[in-house]
C-alpha cells in the first residue's frame, strides 16, 4: 500500500510539472507577462509563478480560469505532449 502512494506522489509531481510547462507555453505564445495572466485571471502574480514553477496544486476552478484566460481548453493545460502530436 506505501508502494502506491509514492507512485501517486510521483504522477502528481509529474503532471504538476507538465501543467506548468503548458502554462508557461501557452502564457509565452501569446506573448503576455505574468502580471497580465494574472490581471485576467484574477489572481496573484506570485500564484502564477508558482504554478510556473510546478510549487503548487491549483483547483479545478482555477485551472479552467486559467484555460479561459489563454484562450485554450482545459485538456491542453493537462496535455503530457504539450499539442506536440
Amino acid at each position: 500500500m506505501n508502494e502506491r502512494r509514492v507512485t501517486a506522489e510521483d504522477e502528481l509531481d509529474r503532471m504538476k510539472h507538465v501543467l506548468s510547462n503548458n502554462i508557461k507555453r501557452y502564457r509565452k505564445g501569446i506573448r503576455i507577462s505574468q502580471q497580465s495572466l494574472a490581471d485576467r485571471c484574477g489572481l496573484h502574480r506570485t500564484y502564477i509563478s508558482d504554478l510556473e514553477n510546478a510549487k503548487c496544486n491549483p483547483t479545478l476552478s482555477v485551472l479552467l480560469t486559467l484555460a479561459d484566460s489563454l484562450d485554450v481548453k482545459l485538456g491542453d493545460l493537462l496535455d503530457i505532449d504539450g499539442g506536440n502530436r
